[in-house]
């Protein structure tokens, strides 16, 4: 877990994207949804909540960022 960011609040350690799970920190998972045209799960929990969201797509987090009124 040394690889861990002080700012990640992923709790899926199963994903082989996880920082826990290599060395190589956030990267992975940030190229991964990048590629997929998605949003990382910490950017969801500073929103709501990643965790049963029904899509991950950027459109999805946009919608949710608007219904929640963040400023």
């Amino acid at each position: 877990m040394d690889q861990l960011s002080p700012f990640c609040t992923c709790t899926d350690q199963v994903c082989p994207y996880h920082p826990s799970n290599h060395d190589r920190g956030c990267a992975p998972c940030i190229a991964k949804n990048l590629a997929e045209h998605e949003i990382p799960s910490c950017l969801w929990n500073l929103v709501d909540t990643a965790k049963g969201q029904p899509s991950y797509s950027i459109r999805a987090f946009a919608e949710l960022v608007v219904e929640k009124d963040l400023r």
